[in-house]
């Protein structure tokens, strides 16, 4: 009986990765251009070494065990290493060539990254780079599976086989439109001048809302909550002097500096503050053109804190 070190190889651990996105053993065969019959043996062969089944039939489609899943997120792993240090070969003399997948969840990769993909492309236009924004969970998972290799959040991601480092703050901000609340030298308003105003809430399950919404006590509520359904309808209601909304400081940075929105701070409340991480594969060697685009968003982060400053 062979063992997986003997059949391991980047074809079988491309087809486990595959068929786990595709659920067919067609598709999955199509997807890297082999035959379905050749498919069929590598999974054979990858189960004989296994000692169990690494996928099994559901219905019409093919699915992994819970074998085929462990070894397909080790397969994962493996050819992001491997893509790392191809990546690290072709850039020896320089960031010439080679390719980069960047992941962020929303805040990040609305409101940080297109400057900085913007800034990378201008200084390596030889480098590939594909950029790809979900909800931190998706991020994570993406990185997992070796679609990207780098990924930025504003979360200490949980999962197992992570590294993470922080590469700045973010901050919760309110924001008014100017002139509707008096607002202090130093940028700081009072519990007391929010009471009886309208809150402009950000959809539910956002902490952000949560925190904001428990700012008064029985005795000094809110006057309405109004439900809105992205951080760019509250910035637009805020403008149009419709109530008070709370954000993240990078969210309004262009409303700022127009003059559209004002930000401040609350006398005496602790939002406190959000790390923004870059996470990669705990056991995969960073390319260049990977630390390159890190140390670019660390930049740009660190460009951003004085936001508030008067």
């Amino acid at each position: 009986m062979p063992t997986l070190t003997e059949v391991w190889d980047s074809t079988r651990m491309r087809l486990l990765i595959e068929l786990d996105r595709a659920s067919s053993l067609s598709a999955a065969a199509a997807a890297m251009g082999i035959s379905q019959p050749s498919a069929s043996e590598h999974l054979r062969l990858l189960s004989s070494a296994a000692g169990e089944p690494v996928a099994e039939r559901s219905g019409r489609s093919l699915v992994l065990t819970p074998a085929g899943r462990i070894l397909a997120r080790f397969a994962a792993q493996a050819l992001a290493s491997l893509a790392a240090g191809e990546s690290t070969l072709a850039a020896r003399a320089g960031l010439r060539s080679g390719d980069l997948a960047i992941g962020a969840s929303s805040m990040p990769g609305t409101y940080i990254l297109p400057a900085v993909a913007a800034s990378f492309i201008a200084r390596c236009p030889a480098v590939t780079l594909q950029v790809s924004v979900g909800s931190t969970e998706s991020v994570m998972e993406w990185l997992r599976e070796g679609r990207i290799t780098l990924a930025v959040a504003c979360s200490d991601s949980k999962l197992r086989g992570l590294r993470s480092e922080s590469i700045g703050a973010d901050e919760v901000v309110g924001i008014c439109s100017p002139g509707s609340i008096e607002v202090s030298s130093d940028g700081y308003v009072s519990v007391e001048q929010l009471a009886s105003r309208t809150l402009l809430a950000q959809e539910r399950g956002s902490s952000i809302r949560a925190h904001a919404l428990r700012l008064h006590s029985s005795e000094s509520k809110w006057g309405a909550v109004w439900e809105m359904g992205s951080i760019d309808a509250v910035k637009r209601a805020a403008r149009q002097n419709a109530g008070v909304g709370f954000v993240s400081k990078y969210a309004v940075s262009d409303e700022r500096r127009r003059g559209e929105l004002l930000c401040f701070r609350i006398s005496d409340v602790d939002w406190g503050c959000r790390d923004i991480r870059a996470v990669t594969l705990g056991n995969a060697i960073q390319a260049p053109a990977d630390r390159y685009f890190q140390a670019l968003l660390t930049e740009a982060v660190a460009s951003g804190s004085g936001l508030l400053c008067p």
